[in-house]
Formats: structure tokens, sequence, C-alpha cells
């Protein structure tokens, strides 16, 4: 039961209805570029901090 309540899931099973019954939901264009620029953001921070941490070098 503790696993339906997971957001991401959640999220799926609401696509899925939103998809079965038609709806014409959309996400705002301002909404749709934040989340990529974050998005974005976060994985090239993440991959930075993980070479800094593993000790690659330019030599």
């Amino acid at each position: 039961m503790q696993s339906i309540l997971d957001p991401a899931i959640l999220f799926f099973i609401f696509g899925v209805f939103a998809g079965a019954v038609k709806s014409n939901l959309e996400i705002p264009p301002a909404i749709t570029k934040f989340l990529s620029l974050y998005l974005l953001m976060a994985l090239g921070l993440k991959g930075g901090f993980a070479l800094q941490k593993s000790g690659l070098t330019i030599d």
C-alpha cells in the first residue's frame, strides 16, 4: 500500500486517467521551461560534484 502513495506512481496514475478520459490537460509553458532548466542544472551540478570526488584530472 505504501508504494501506491509514492508521488511518481500517483503522477503516472493521474496521467493514465487523464488520457483515458481524453482530458485537454496541459502544463503551462512557463512551468515547462522552469522545470527543464532546473533539471538540466541539477544534473550538471550532480555530475560536476561526482567528477570532483572521483579525482579525475586533465593530466
